[in-house]
């Protein structure tokens, strides 16, 4: 048999076909939400909208969407305006802003993915739009325990997503509020999970920083990161490659044959 596409590796798009555009949408409760365009050369892309973690930003999501759009995909990545520390936190209005952001884009093909509690937006968005194609969820978290904000928002939302579901999780710790996001996937009908061994919830940005590894970095790995970042960035990559149909492989990557080998290493589990 021939060898699956590796997607840990730029798409056929980097680095001269695609683009990188920086916009603004007004959208509810904030009117001049900014969001970056990364677009490959190509007819009629399929469209994620990818959501970054709490008191975070788009900048530690650009190697996500630098990478996704090198394969196909459009990527719009916006600066949620409702994950500020000092003004306020609304996970709800996060979610209908990625919703409106697809709308303002005029993209129906749409699929919603995000890191942490971007993934819980992403959920959020995906359950208000009956279009929707897919949702990625990167260590996806729920909220727990945070002063002025209910707990498990997204277990209201995650029954009423009919799109295909991915989910791609870490080590349970503090940072991903032990791994409470996976009820959210359980939710949906037709979710696929793992969980890669050894990651923490830095592993899932794409450049991390030193903010999120002072906070977040296991300290007793089995599997180092230069082994774990590549199996996130594939099986993410693979994930929206099936969800749109840009490539076959995509689908194979997550089927038991394709998971095999991760597997047998133990690097991964399905959950």
């Amino acid at each position: 048999d021939d060898p699956l596409v590796d997607f840990s590796d730029w798409g056929p798009h980097y680095p001269y076909g695609m683009s990188k555009e920086t916009r603004t949408a007004a959208v509810t409760n904030c009117p001049d939400m900014e969001y970056k365009v990364y677009t490959p050369y190509a007819t009629n892309p399929p469209v994620v909208v990818l959501g970054h973690g709490f008191a975070r930003g788009s900048s530690v999501m650009v190697g996500w969407a630098e990478h996704l759009s090198s394969w196909g995909v459009e990527v719009l990545l916006p600066t949620l305006c409702h994950y500020n520390v000092f003004a306020g936190v609304n996970h709800e209005m996060n979610g209908q802003n990625m919703k409106e952001l697809a709308e303002i884009h005029g993209t129906t093909n749409v699929i919603y993915a995000g890191h942490s509690a971007g993934g819980l937006a992403a959920i959020i968005a995906a359950s208000q739009d009956p279009d929707a194609i897919g949702v990625l969820g990167l260590d996806a978290t729920d909220t727990q325990d945070v002063p002025g904000v209910p707990d498990l928002i997204g277990m209201g939302y995650a029954s009423n997503v009919s799109c295909p579901a991915f989910s791609i999780i870490g080590e349970p710790s503090t940072c991903n509020a032990d791994n409470n996001g996976l009820n959210l996937f359980k939710e949906i009908d037709g979710y696929r999970a793992l969980k890669v061994i050894s990651s923490d919830h830095c592993d899932f940005e794409s450049p991390t920083d030193w903010v999120c590894e002072s906070q977040c970095t296991n300290d007793s790995v089995e599997f180092s990161d230069e082994e774990i970042r590549p199996v996130i960035f594939t099986l993410g990559t693979a994930a929206i490659m099936s969800l749109t149909g840009l490539s076959e492989d995509g689908t194979l990557v997550w089927s038991n044959e394709g998971l095999e080998g991760w597997l047998s290493t133990g690097i991964i589990q399905e959950k």
